[in-house]
């Protein structure tokens, strides 16, 4: 288990391509021009790829969602997508824009991914989620409708990420959350972002 709390003058030790990421994906941090990694990307990546349960404390905007895009869909690419991951947020606009951001680190890699959200059409959500598709991405709601309904089931996945955890307890949605966990495979990695780090979030 790993803590990344990023100090302000953090000196940056890596750049992207030590990271060791799969051809397709380096290929396309090139593409957006990545070279140098955020504090939290450089201290945070080498703990995801290694596997680690991570709690990274982080602001919006300071490129965590790169930490959890990038490590996930490298050992999706390396498990010949035999490997699952689920991807929580707390609202549909977090959750559209972490979509946007690991098809654009996995454009040609032929990884699918899941936009599980309310406010859309549930009809499109479970056609999608009966053809072949490594990463589920969804607000907890219409995740835990799709599971009640046998749509979705979570046994097999091996890494959940719950981002921007202090807004989700803020939300009420915690009791949703430990729900989803359950679900879920026992042996698993688990990746949580949060701004802060109250006890109630420890």
């Amino acid at each position: 288990s790993a803590s990344a709390t990023p100090e302000p003058e953090t000196p940056i030790t890596h750049t992207f391509a030590d990271f060791g990421f799969a051809n397709i994906i380096n290929q396309n941090i090139q593409r957006k021009g990545f070279t140098v990694p955020t504090p939290i990307q450089d201290q945070a990546i080498p703990h995801a790829m290694a596997g680690k349960d991570l709690m990274g404390i982080a602001n919006t905007g300071t490129g965590k969602t790169a930490v959890f895009a990038l490590s996930i869909a490298h050992k999706i690419i390396q498990s010949n997508f035999q490997e699952k991951a689920i991807i929580i947020a707390p609202t549909r606009e977090l959750a559209l824009q972490i979509h946007k951001e690991i098809q654009l680190f996995t454009q040609g890699a032929n990884l699918f991914t899941v936009l599980v959200i309310g406010g859309t059409s549930m009809g499109q959500q479970i056609s999608a989620l009966r053809r072949r598709f490594s990463i589920v991405i969804g607000t907890p709601g219409r995740l835990k409708d799709l599971i009640q309904q046998r749509v979705l089931q979570l046994g097999s996945f091996k890494t959940i990420v719950l981002d921007e955890v202090d807004r989700m307890l803020d939300m009420g949605f915690i009791p949703d959350v430990r729900f989803l966990i359950d679900q879920m495979s026992k042996e698993r990695q688990t990746l949580f972002f949060s701004a802060t780090m109250t006890p109630q979030i420890e």
